[in-house]
């Protein structure tokens, strides 16, 4: 079942309220303990708290904006607004994990390192198991709306998580006399911080340049094409990204001999298995082309005449030949373009109005065609 953009604003900014609660929590307490337990891995797990709560207040940000559907200007929706602010998030989870890591490496480098206190331990206890409860209740919204930037926020609970593990060892060591564990543990959940912001930096950048859907979810559109009835080939395929939704082109290529109307039957069916079979699609543009259309352009000076043009030399020619003013709105004709050879198809009443107009018909050549080829069909 499909959400409305107004759901999903809806269910982000509850899920973003709560994980802002949860972090602010958090991170008063881990600084202010880490702080006076003398623990600068936990003080270090509490500005990565303070940044989860940034990060919320821009997902919340994001959230409003994304979802505002498209509109005059942004034919497209706002996604990308989300994509640029997962990239933002990002560039700032680096520059965080790289202060964290600077500072404790000068703490241990000059000595400064303490026995931190034992309300450290609980401080970090505390963090872990509310940072998991954060990254299950999130991620669960975020597969709902399928929001990148939401499971951006969930693993960023989920390493703050982590982080705490990897203070909750060190905070151990230290009691065994090991002071040094501490900084270490400060410069491992700094280089967890920033491994996390350079992975979801590089796929919204990714989105942000339109780089296409991964491998597999292509070869899945590429099947759903194949196997549309009518389809005899399809090229000018081509995908991106908004905000974990596909926008997708593509050129089918149908038989030349069909009705306007049969390929574009032809085009809905693709449109509408596409639309079924492949998750997250948000539009989907389908051309119809023939089998003979090239993949290239076409230089406009250089393409057959248009029916306008036709008709101005049929009109010419059947007044020539019959010495007669002919109707041309009274003669219904279907015209083929092929390489190098347009075929026309005339339908003819019996009780032929104009005379011998069929045998006329069948001598007519378009100019500055290499052949014309004439069919002619009669009914009552």
């Amino acid at each position: 079942m499909a959400i409305s953009e107004n759901e999903r604003y809806q269910i982000s900014k509850k899920v973003t309220i709560v994980g802002m609660f949860v972090n602010t929590l958090l991170a008063v307490i881990k600084m202010l303990i880490g702080l006076i337990g003398r623990s600068p891995a936990l003080f270090a797990d509490g500005v990565h708290s303070l940044s989860d709560l940034l990060s919320d207040i821009m997902v919340l940000f994001a959230a409003k904006h994304a979802n505002k559907g498209a509109d005059h200007d942004h034919p497209y929706g706002h996604e990308r607004i989300e994509t640029l602010a997962t990239v933002i998030l990002s560039l700032f989870l680096i520059i965080v994990g790289a202060l964290i890591a600077y500072h404790s490496l000068m703490d241990w480098y000059l000595g400064q390192l303490g026995l931190p206190g034992q309300a450290t331990v609980y401080a970090a206890i505390l963090s872990i198991l509310a940072n998991e409860g954060l990254y299950r209740y999130t991620m669960i919204a975020a597969n709902k709306v399928n929001s990148d930037l939401l499971r951006a926020n969930a693993w960023h609970s989920r390493s703050d998580m982590w982080s705490s593990v990897v203070v909750l060892i060190g905070l151990i060591g230290t009691m065994f006399g090991l002071l040094w564990m501490d900084a270490a543990a400060a410069v491992i959940v700094a280089f967890m911080i920033i491994k996390m912001g350079v992975k979801w930096g590089y796929k919204s950048l990714s989105e942000l340049i339109d780089t296409g859907v991964d491998i597999e979810t292509l070869h899945q559109i590429e099947k759903v094409i194949k196997g549309v009835d009518g389809v005899k080939h399809y090229h000018c395929l081509r995908t991106r990204k908004m905000a974990g939704q596909i926008l997708l082109d593509v050129h089918i290529l149908v038989d030349a001999f069909i009705t306007a109307s049969e390929g574009h039957y032809i085009g809905e069916h693709v449109r509408g298995a596409l639309a079924h079979e492949i998750s997250h699609i948000k539009d989907i543009t389908v051309h119809i082309d023939v089998t003979e259309h090239p993949e290239q352009f076409v230089d406009p000076q250089r393409m057959p005449p248009s029916r306008q043009q036709i008709d101005l030399q049929l009109k010419t020619f059947l007044q020539q030949k019959m010495d007669k003013v002919f109707d041309l709105h009274q003669i219904t004709y279907l015209i083929y373009y092929h390489h190098r050879e347009i075929t026309l198809y005339f339908l003819l009443n019996s009780n032929d109005q104009y005379g011998n107009l069929s045998a006329a018909l069948q001598e007519f050549s378009i100019q500055g065609i290499h052949k014309t080829t004439i069919k002619i069909f009669t009914c009552e």
